[in-house]
């Protein structure tokens, strides 16, 4: 497994944070190789295996790397003590029931993450309040609400040094896209190139995270659709798995 972190997150103490790329699993063909997302056409045995493999990383049992069934829109989970047992891995069926595209947490020892193939991963903590979370954000995400109702939950539970760090996804450089998005986003947004329109969702999101309290924000600059190690949507004509991006805070489960 190829692991990305970020300096920002790995400068506090108490967490574990990872951006995975695709490689070092178990899926085979167009899932190849470390597929995490269940519901897309993959073996489900094979997925478990490979988020098995991601699990064991952070030193956690499956039991304890919570994943969505992630659909584009604005909700959030807020994982607690009285509520935990809920999104505990148990069967695929109950996993794929909790949708949504943001996780917050404090409790320690669970693994909460995201899924993604050209939309943006967004882990955050605050190392002073010692809350954390995850955001998927694609385009529909990013020029939505998920990135704002996400902040505010955190800010509402105590949360005032957010800092944030934006992992592998689509390049401006690729994200070439039509007037459904055009007519949603501010024209800041959009460079023109060669007669075709192409969309900085990255930056987007990086300024949203600001607007929205972020003390620090960091981003990879790793591009998905123009490297082969990462799953890419688009790149792959909608036949990819997703590689995980997640953080964890240090110690036994529910502490």
């Amino acid at each position: 497994m190829n692991i990305i972190k970020s300096d920002i997150l790995s400068e506090i103490d108490f967490i574990e944070h990872g951006f995975f790329d695709r490689r070092g699993g178990e899926s085979t063909g167009e899932f190849s190789s470390l597929n995490v997302g269940l519901g897309r056409g993959d073996d489900d045995q094979k997925v478990l295996r490979n988020r098995a493999h991601v699990a064991e990383h952070f030193g956690i049992q499956l039991a304890n790397m919570i994943m969505l069934k992630q659909v584009h829109g604005d909700t959030v989970h807020v994982i607690s003590k009285d509520n935990a047992s809920k999104y505990e891995f148990k069967t695929v069926k109950q996993s794929m029931a909790n949708e949504g595209d943001a996780i917050v947490t404090q409790q320690s020892g669970i693994l909460i993450g995201v899924g993604t193939a050209d939309c943006a991963p967004i882990l955050l903590c605050d190392p002073s309040a010692k809350y954390i979370g995850v955001i998927h954000a694609g385009w529909r995400g990013a020029v939505g609400t998920v990135i704002e109702k996400t902040m505010q939950q955190m800010k509402d539970l105590g949360c005032k040094n957010i800092v944030a760090a934006i992992g592998p996804c689509m390049q401006k450089r690729y994200f070439e896209v039509k007037s459904e998005v055009l007519e949603l986003v501010d024209k800041k947004y959009i460079s023109p190139f060669g007669g075709k329109m192409f969309f900085d969702m990255q930056l987007l999101v990086l300024e949203k995270l600001m607007k929205n309290g972020a003390k620090a924000v960091s981003k990879l600059n790793v591009d998905t659709m123009g490297n082969d190690n990462y799953f890419s949507y688009r790149r792959q004509a909608g036949k990819a798995g997703v590689q995980f991006s997640g953080i964890m805070m240090k110690g036994s489960e529910h502490d």
